[in-house]
């Protein structure tokens, strides 16, 4: 994972490294030093040069950065005591899991002092590659173990290499076939359902013009971005336009500005207002026939976490209402989209509050008769959950189990991991495969699963 922040001196990286200690691993060569920017994924502080007392606990402080200059990537682990150096070394081979194996992993460990080292990754920065790597196993000079049950996630490191113009990649997890489609840096990608295919495409929002990228054929449409609304309502997630997640040929729904429902021609590129809410719009939804619309909005008259439903038809006539249907816990003030979506042309899967009688935190509304009924998952069993609670080693998890994303075949379970990297378990063999570092975005009918390699933060809601 690569972060960019404060620029760090060469004298400041190498510190202390007269006379260091520096072993090359796997045929690689100690790299000369160079700036670097980059921010810490765990503790960053420096730790103390004094001798630990008997009752502090060994701690390690593990920062990336990226050299400047094509410098290529830099790790420093740091430690309030000694570190075992072939515990360490031993650790990283033991851990090591990769996107893509054929794709050597090279680096270099420089020991600056018995508390300091730095790992020096030699990665091809023109190929999408990802990995991670835990340094658990590795142990202070007397024997002390650094892993904590308390923070399973301190000691775990992800790496990202690519050109940084963003991919979309496809993936077999059994077969192990790679597919890589260029595609666009954003900060949203949705996911979108259309009539001429049972894959779907990823619509690619951007500030001037959005691409709806076909997942199959790779093919793109150029969407420009409509003139901002007057009187629009802010938002916290960037963007002023809100598509459905469903296209039909030549026509499909917007919301701009959290505030005006439109009908948008996608051949001509015109749009046809159809409504004006009093409220800001949280999230929107259209059914498969494309002949309603579900609009949620604000309930209370501040940003909430209560959500009201609004259907209506082509003409934007308001067909049904529902006052709280829908629900998200959160901050009041902050404005981001609320995912629903029709499982038909009658009933929508709405987001709701997440607890003991509904761990998914969805529920199943028939827009005919007004009921709702919690969702469950009966994929999700009492084996899943323990095995997903050992591997992420923490107690069960409500979010992560509504954020499994199934195969066709339902025997694997894709799903973001504590690291931030993702991961697939397969219900049958009970096992747990590193995918990618990325941004997961769902399974093609084919059984590969579908990623991107944009950046560190990217909504897909």
């Amino acid at each position: 994972m690569r972060y960019m922040a404060a620029i760090v001196l060469a004298a400041a990286l190498l510190s202390g490294c007269q006379g260091a200690d520096k072993a090359g691993v796997n045929g690689s060569s100690p790299s000369p030093s160079s700036p670097a920017e980059g921010s810490p994924t765990a503790m960053s502080a420096t730790p103390t040069t004094s001798a630990p007392s008997s009752e502090e606990e060994p701690l390690l402080y593990i920062e990336q950065l990226k050299v400047i200059g094509g410098g290529g990537q830099l790790i420093q682990v740091k430690s309030n005591s000694d570190i075992d150096k072939k515990s360490l070394e031993q650790a990283i081979k033991n851990s090591l899991q990769t996107s893509d194996p054929e794709t050597e992993f090279r680096y270099t460990l420089e020991w600056e002092s018995p508390r300091f080292v730095q790992i020096r990754l030699h990665l091809d920065e023109g190929n999408v590659w990802s990995g991670t790597f835990n340094l658990d196993e590795a142990v202070t000079a007397d024997g002390r173990k650094y892993a904590s049950t308390e923070q399973p996630y301190r000691n775990t490191v992800v790496i990202r290499a690519g050109d940084g113009e963003g991919s979309l990649l496809f993936q077999g997890v059994t077969s192990g076939t790679r597919r890589v489609v260029p595609a666009w840096n954003t900060g949203w990608i949705k996911s979108i359902q259309t009539r001429e295919s049972g894959a779907p495409s990823y619509l690619f929002y951007g500030q001037e013009k959005h691409h709806l990228v076909h997942a199959l054929t790779g093919e793109a449409l150029e969407i420009p971005v409509f003139a901002q609304e007057k009187g629009a309502y802010g938002n916290d997630y960037g963007y002023h336009e809100m598509y459905s997640d469903r296209f039909y040929g030549d026509f499909t729904y917007m919301i701009s500005g959290n505030k005006t429902l439109y009908r948008v021609d996608l051949k001509g590129f015109t749009r046809t207002k159809l409504h004006v809410f009093s409220k800001p719009v949280y999230g929107m939804s259209s059914s498969p026939d494309g002949k309603r619309i579900a609009v949620l909005t604000a309930h209370d008259e501040y940003i909430g976490p209560g959500a009201d439903l609004t259907v209506l038809d082509q003409k934007g006539k308001i067909l049904h209402s529902q006052q709280n249907a829908a629900f998200i816990s959160h901050s009041d003030g902050f404005l981001f989209v609320y995912s629903l979506t029709w499982e038909d042309d009658s009933n929508l899967i709405l987001p709701a509050d997440r607890g003991e009688h509904n761990p998914l935190g969805q529920v199943r509304y028939n827009t005919g008769s007004g009921t709702s009924t919690v969702m469950q998952d009966q994929r999700i069993t009492d084996q899943l959950k323990k095995d997903l609670a050992e591997h992420e080693r923490q107690p069960h998890n409500d979010l992560l189990l509504s954020g499994l994303n199934w195969s066709p075949d339902n025997r694997f379970a894709a799903f973001k991991s504590g690291t931030g990297a993702i991961q697939v378990y397969d219900t049958q063999e009970r096992s747990f495969t590193f995918v990618a570092a990325g941004t997961m975005l769902g399974w093609m009918p084919d059984g590969t699963l579908a990623w991107a390699d944009i950046k560190d933060h990217v909504y897909t809601f």
